[in-house]
């Protein structure tokens, strides 16, 4: 599921900037910021590069209720879904600076628009997504600098995205129970 949010967050980004700045290729990207060996990856160069730096798991209880399907006369259990919170780093690695600014100000608007993708505003969201929640995640300036320091890359205009609430089920069923299907009251016994 992680790996289907953050390609459905790259196609949209990437569909709605094309359209806006009327361009023949695409311009985001879902990428390392760094290869192995220090340099920037030349596939993010002149490109919007979305990269997942930390995976939180979401322990609210209210989404971990017991999960169970009803198929005909049988309750299959499984295991509660597992969510997690999704912080996503867009960087606009560009030779101008300009054009870094122009980017991440489109993408701003874009997640200013839709802080919430649902099925209903992008009917070809992927069925195994409900819906994806962006949130700003401010960073100070020690914060940022710690986050590039430790992935070895210099500075580029960037911020910081929260992904709320992506769902990871596997359907892996733990038992099976009989359904109850007629209830006797006091009365009737």
């Amino acid at each position: 599921m992680i790996d289907l949010a953050l390609r459905f967050v790259e196609q949209q980004l990437n569909q709605t900037l094309r359209t806006k700045f009327a361009l023949d290729s695409d311009i985001v990207i879902m990428n390392h910021l760094v290869e192995s060996n220090g340099t920037p990856p030349l596939a993010n160069q002149n490109k919007l590069v979305i990269t997942l730096i930390n995976l939180e798991h979401e322990t609210n209880k209210q989404f971990y209720g017991g999960q169970q399907t009803v198929q005909s006369k049988q309750i299959k259990q499984l295991q509660p879904t597992t969510r997690f919170n999704l912080d996503i780093l867009l960087t606009a690695h560009f030779d101008s600076y300009n054009e870094a600014l122009k980017f991440l100000s489109a993408s701003v608007a874009f997640f200013q628009a839709y802080p919430t993708l649902t099925k209903k505003d992008f009917p070809n969201m992927p069925s195994d997504l409900v819906q994806l929640q962006f949130e700003i995640e401010n960073s100070p300036y020690t914060q940022t600098h710690n986050l590039w320091s430790a992935l070895g890359a210099k500075y580029q205009p960037s911020i910081i995205y929260k992904i709320r609430h992506v769902a990871v089920q596997s359907l892996q069923v733990t038992g099976s129970v009989g359904a109850v299907t007629d209830v006797a009251s006091e009365a009737s016994l």
